[in-house]
C-alpha cells in the first residue's frame, strides 16, 4: 500500500549517503535512515501481501534472498541493539593528475603524488563497499516491489 513511498524514502538516504561519502558520522545517520525505510517497504509488503491468496508465499521467496536477510537483519540489530557502525578502512594509492578550479572551469593538471581512499564495510560483509551494497538492497526493492504489483500481492 506505501511501498513505493518507502521505497522512494530509502532511494533519498541513499543519495545522502553518497553525498555525505567522507563524513563518517553523517552517513551512519543516512544508513540508519536507509535501514528503516528499506525495511518498512518489507513490512507494508508483509501486511498487506499475507491477505491475499498466495501473497505469504511470495512475500517468503522473496525474503530468501540473501542481501535482502541481510538488512533486514541490520535494520533489526540498529533498532533494537546497537547502532550499525559501518568499519572504515583507509589505504594509499598513486595518483596521477589533481583537479583545480571549479564545476564550470575544472581542469586535471599532471600531479604524482599519493592519496589516501576509505573504504566502508559492514563487519559481516568484509570486502564489500556499504554504498554499492546499499545499493544493490535498492535495485532488489524496486524488483520486488514491481513483482509485488505485477503479481497482485501488493498495490505498490
Amino acid at each position: 500500500m506505501h511501498e513505493r513511498q518507502k521505497l522512494t524514502e530509502a532511494r533519498y538516504f541513499l543519495e545522502r549517503m553518497f553525498s555525505e561519502r567522507g563524513n563518517h558520522s553523517a552517513v551512519s545517520h543516512e544508513l540508519s535512515a536507509f535501514l528503516a525505510a528499506a525495511r518498512s517497504v518489507l513490512q507494508y509488503a508483509l501486511d498487506e501481501a499475507k491477505a491475499k491468496p498466495g501473497g505469504q508465499q511470495w512475500y517468503d521467496q522473496a525474503m530468501a534472498d540473501p542481501l535482502l536477510r541481510f538488512f533486514k537483519d541490520k535494520r533489526d540489530t540498529t533498532i533494537h541493539r546497537e547502532p550499525v557502525r559501518p568499519l572504515r578502512r583507509f589505504s594509499t594509492r598513486q595518483a596521477g593528475f589533481i583537479n583545480v578550479g571549479d564545476d564550470e572551469d575544472e581542469m586535471s593538471i599532471p600531479y604524482p603524488h599519493e592519496e589516501t581512499v576509505e573504504h566502508c564495510e559492514f563487519q559481516d560483509r568484509p570486502g564489500e563497499d556499504v554504498y554499492d551494497v546499499c545499493r544493490r538492497c535498492s535495485e532488489l526493492l524496486d524488483k520486488f516491489v514491481e513483482d509485488g504489483v505485477g503479481g497482485g500481492w501488493i498495490t505498490g
